[in-house]
């Protein structure tokens, strides 16, 4: 007799935990294929009203989610349980069988309070703790995309969602700039919320969906080292950045000014925005002898070809699926163009590394299927002795171009994952003293320290980014991992502070079991389910302790209520950045680490709550 098998579709059309079974999973199809990102601004595949007749509806294997597949069997949703409490609490939509965007209810109370943009839609990564469906900060958000949100701001005049990519007073704070430095840069913050206003009549782009954001051109990012002007640690910058937009009537060039780095991939600007003037330079942070433009040829033949390219991509979006591969082709064209003409050989090199990305993305979208072979003709081309950077650049996009052609084409997509690792790594040592090469490794490193059984491979590849990035942040991350693997039987000394700023020293609970559990927003359910472990091995001593890696100390402190565990929280400002995640090379949280009675680490990284009961079992034995 068949067994009935139970699971939660999606409390947004069956609330309360109600569950469906497996036989009336299809009665949800056309439910399911009805629901749309909370963030309105993704592409995701909407199948038409013939198609959606064909699509399938099926539970996934471990039994905690429901997929929606097309007619071609591409991916189109997946509604999932992550925790395993019996509520979804995760929204996945799909473009072309690749996720893009992910609704996420971070403290199962049944509402999205993070939203992630994935893959080719970006990196975006929005918090929204008072979960009214607007982002209230975003945890993740690269350069180019703090430069869109500086041009949808100013279309919409917008304050909020300027400032919301604007530094603030507490992330200055982060930045721990010297006297000198800090007093400038606080200048430039609390002009950022009176000045916007005006900004918006300078620029005067058209609102609503007539503008468009096209790039973001800046000089390669400089780093102002730790101890140069008084800043306690490296300062990553662009100087001078400029996006490219354009409305129903003109292309425009806006200065954005400085942006800075705050975390990884989370960036903010400084300045308020307002029409590029290339005899109206300034700086911020790098103050060059000579003064130079950032970006952008002035002649009059590159800004045509600029102002070509721009008009094909607006129109691919409106073309048949037939019709765009040729029409990408013609933007990969003007870009060759603008390549050849430009008159400095940084705008050539950022005008290539534009172009790799663009047909990465072109065929991320399943719209562009020459792009193996566009890729490895660009590879040939910069793959040259005193270029390595420019080559590493192209070179993991052409891996990634690669693995998307993979997945497109059916088959094991775990082959298709294989075959990407193998490729990485292969560039992390061809490219091993390059940026991308030694991000590359750190990849690498979190991979295996994830899957692997024992710590030899993940060490491998820390120790190689620790040697290669030796005095930078990345290098510092690698050394923390390093120190972290390599203490089981030692007495690894531990001391910061807790939430309120009271000293902590984990020598002061020698005696005891001590388990360390690094967590942040994104993990709060999780807490739950390592509680009930820590609970139940309470009267043979341990003590938990929870470490909150939110970047920001007001999430931190929302995060602390949500999570409603009566464990001693330690903070430091800085997330993932912060000195205690990079003092122990935490890079995914949650993570945990075990420390016995007689203090020393018995269990440098634990992963799950499962593990750590078994771990538990043993040692109290």
């Amino acid at each position: 007799m068949r067994t009935t098998q139970f699971i939660f579709i999606s409390f947004l059309f069956l609330t309360n935990s109600v569950f469906a079974q497996e036989s009336s999973l299809r009665s949800q199809l056309e439910q399911g294929l009805g629901y749309r990102p909370i963030q309105s601004d993704v592409e995701i595949d909407l199948p038409t009203e013939q198609d959606a007749k064909q699509c399938e509806i099926k539970v996934s294997d471990d039994k905690r989610g429901l997929i929606i597949l097309s007619p071609q069997k591409n991916t189109l949703r997946v509604f999932s349980d992550a925790n395993g409490d019996g509520r979804v609490d995760q929204w996945s939509y799909f473009q072309n069988g690749v996720e893009v965007y992910r609704d996420i209810d971070s403290n199962g109370n049944g509402k999205a309070d993070q939203y992630r943009w994935l893959n080719s839609a970006g990196t975006r990564w929005g918090i929204d703790a008072n979960e009214d469906k607007v982002i209230d900060h975003w945890k993740e958000i690269s350069a180019e995309e703090v430069s869109r949100e500086i041009v949808l701001a100013l279309a919409g005049n917008d304050v909020a969602r300027f400032l919301r990519v604007a530094l603030n007073e507490e992330e200055l704070k982060g930045l721990a700039l010297g006297e000198s430095l800090n007093h400038a840069v606080t200048q430039k913050v609390s002009a950022l919320k009176t000045g916007f206003a005006a900004a918006v009549q300078v620029v005067a782009l058209k609102g609503g969906d007539a503008v468009e954001w096209y790039q973001l051109n800046a000089v390669l990012p400089g780093v102002v080292p730790s101890g140069d002007r008084g800043n306690q640690k490296d300062i990553v910058v662009y100087e001078n950045a400029m996006a490219t937009a354009g409305d129903s009537e003109k292309t425009v060039q806006i200065a954005v000014g400085t942006l800075v780095k705050i975390s990884d991939n989370n960036w903010r600007v400084l300045d308020l925005p307002k029409i590029y003037d290339e005899n109206q330079l300034s700086y911020t942070f790098i103050q060059p002898a000579a003064a130079q433009t950032s970006s952008g040829s002035a002649s009059n033949e590159v800004v045509a070809l600029m102002n070509e390219y721009q008009e094909i991509q607006l129109q691919i979006a409106k073309l048949p699926a037939d019709q765009r591969p040729a029409k990408h082709k013609e933007v990969i064209g003007r870009i060759i163009q603008i390549i050849a003409k430009v008159s400095t050989e940084e705008e050539r090199e950022n005008w290539i590394r534009q172009l790799a990305d663009t047909i990465m993305d072109a065929t991320s979208r399943n719209e562009f299927p020459d792009g193996s072979e566009q890729m490895e003709a660009l590879f040939k081309t910069v793959n040259k002795r005193g270029n390595e950077e420019l080559a590493a650049h192209v070179r993991s996009r052409q891996i990634m171009t690669d693995y998307y052609l993979s997945m497109q084409a059916g088959g094991d997509d775990m082959r298709a994952y294989s075959k990407w690792l193998e490729n990485l790594e292969t560039m992390a040592t061809e490219f091993e003293k390059t940026e991308a090469g030694i991000e590359g490794m750190m990849q690498l490193a979190i991979y295996r320290e994830m899957s692997a059984r024992s710590a030899e491979e993940p060490l491998k590849w820390y120790t190689k980014v620790a040697q290669l990035a030796a005095g930078k942040p990345l290098g510092e991350k690698a050394k923390g991992a390093i120190r972290r693997l390599t203490s089981a039987g030692k007495e690894i000394p531990f001391q910061t502070t807790d939430v309120f700023g009271k000293p902590f020293d984990i020598a002061s609970l020698k005696g005891k079991f001590v388990l360390l559990c690094f967590w942040d927003a994104s993990t709060i359910p999780h807490l739950a389910l390592i509680k009930s472990v820590t609970d139940k091995f309470s009267d043979a001593g341990l003590q938990p302790i929870g470490v909150n890696l939110d970047a920001d100390p007001q999430i931190m402190k929302t995060s602390v209520a949500k999570a409603a565990v009566s464990w001693t929280q330690l903070y430091t400002p800085g997330g993932l950045e912060s000195s205690i995640a990079v003092y122990w090379g935490i890079s995914t949280p949650p993570c945990m680490i075990l420390y016995g009675k007689d203090g020393k680490v018995i269990q440098p990284s634990i992963q799950s709550a499962d593990e750590l009961q078994q771990i538990m079992t043993d040692a109290t034995k």
